[in-house]
């Protein structure tokens, strides 16, 4: 019964990573066969993550070109057309009447003030200004060079996200393979339980087995039926979640290609220490808190730039026409020609300028530790994945070595009980451990393969496929 327990206990706990993690392709039979590599160019090609993150990038680099734009010449041209439905009128002194003596006739009969308006009905104004920034206090530059970190900070979050997305998809298609596996295992244990219920059936027949063996043989074939039933479950809900990495339709029917075998790694014989060192050079996080803490300390230069005077050139050319018809052409159109140089100088922004300039200096700060934070975290998780690496190494060699003997045992057991050399009791408990064994064996060529990947992650360098 224990083995019994520690079976079951180590079949669920398959399962449990199974639900846990979450091209070369080719149609067989209506279904879509999947390589490792398949479904890796796949996931790069559909993953909304991973596109999201490239188009981060693009955005990133637009912004570059942007920030250029500050310290550029702007050129506008303005054309407007105005026409006056009811020109206003001006009161204005007499001056004719002031011109004449005082006894000139009818001097009397003239108003001191008349009426007036000027203009006329339609006013046509062309123009174009050049406006140049001579001195914008470093605020131009300082832009420039955070959008260029920027630009290289989406790049390193980019080759994160690709990292992850392709760990995730070796994580889920591995699970697809072990879940296969998982599957023959209890269909053939199902199949030892049958044939071993008919072995003691005829021994029964014949006299040679009582009536309670084969009740146990019965009862063990029933409890050995709903395992083989949760292993095909398990099998499809692994290839749903590879098709969730893989952004697929879920109507899409797959079917993985390939084996769950154990493979020497060369990049595995390195110390910890070594590692640390290769995942602070390479680790995309750490490359991408670079650029963010470069982008803080220019955001300290342009809230210092704040305080500076910034000098700008104008230069405007227009043209004015005015005219009671409605026309472009054939206006006598004046022309306006002039250049300015303007200074601008905060001298009082409400205090507004230096509590900007002590934020950015917050921020740098807390970039610094934040900086700190994740690297002492990133050390810490390379010595925990290379030690689950060493775990995973161990298990397997000693669970390959039990899986052979358990094989040999169960034989036996069933040989020796056709001779009657032994009872029932001996095959079911070989029969267990033959489950067991090939259960551990499974999990652990498992745990070694997410383990060599997780360590390439880990350090930086999970570039392709192993």
């Amino acid at each position: 019964m224990k083995m019994e327990a520690d079976m079951l206990r180590k079949k669920y706990w398959i399962l449990g990573i199974l639900l846990l993690f979450p091209v070369s392709s080719l149609w067989s039979q209506d279904k879509l066969l999947l390589t490792l590599e398949g479904s890796v160019d796949l996931a790069f090609q559909n993953n909304p993550s991973y596109q999201i993150a490239l188009k981060e990038v693009q955005k990133a680099r637009a912004s570059v070109t942007e920030a250029y734009s500050t310290i550029m010449p702007q050129l506008n041209t303005s054309a407007a057309y105005q026409h006056s439905w009811e020109i206003q009128e001006s009161t204005i002194p007499n001056f004719i009447k002031i011109m004449f003596p005082p006894n000139f006739p009818g001097l009397e009969d003239m108003p001191d003030f008349v009426r007036i308006s000027f203009g006329l009905e339609n006013t046509i104004t062309l123009g174009a200004s050049v406006t140049q920034p001579l001195f914008l206090g470093g605020a131009g530059i300082a832009g420039i060079k955070m959008a260029g970190a920027g630009a290289r900070a989406a790049e390193r979050n980019l080759e994160k996200t690709r990292q992850d997305l392709m760990y995730n998809t070796v994580s889920a298609f591995y699970g697809c393979l072990v879940a296969k596996e998982l599957v023959k295992v209890q269909e053939e244990a199902l199949q030892q339980s049958q044939e071993n219920m008919e072995m003691v059936r005829k021994k029964f027949e014949a006299g040679a087995a009582s009536k309670f063996d084969l009740m146990r043989a019965e009862v063990n074939v029933a409890n050995t039926k709903p395992d083989a039933i949760s292993a095909r479950n398990q099998y499809k809900i692994a290839l749903t979640r590879l098709k969730m990495v893989l952004a697929l339709p879920m109507e899409t029917e797959i079917q993985v290609d390939g084996e769950l075998l154990y493979e020497d790694d060369d990049f595995t014989t390195k110390t910890i220490p070594d590692y640390q060192q290769m995942a602070l050079r390479s680790r995309p996080e750490l490359q991408a808190l670079e650029e963010q803490k470069a982008i803080s300390r220019h955001g300290i230069s342009l809230a210092r730039s704040n305080f500076m005077p910034k000098l700008f050139f104008t230069t405007d050319y227009s043209y004015l026409g005015m005219t009671n018809e409605r026309k472009l052409v054939g206006v006598d159109y004046s022309r306006g020609f002039s250049s300015a140089v303007s200074l601008q100088l905060p001298l009082f922004t409400g205090l507004k300028n230096n509590k900007q300039y002590h934020k950015a200096k917050l921020d740098h700060r807390m970039m610094l530790d934040t900086q700190k934070q994740v690297t002492d975290g990133i050390i810490a998780e390379v010595e925990a994945v290379y030690n689950t690496f060493l775990e995973a190494t161990e298990k397997y060699e000693a669970a390959s070595e039990n899986a052979d003997l358990a094989q040999e045992t169960f034989r036996l057991a069933t040989m020796m009980y056709e001779e009657g050399t032994n009872t029932q009791l001996d095959v079911f408990t070989a029969q267990l451990g033959l489950t067991s064994a090939r259960l551990n064996y499974l999990s652990s060529i498992y745990e070694y393969q997410l383990a060599r990947y997780a360590l390439r992650k880990v350090t930086g360098n999970l570039k392709e496929i192993i």
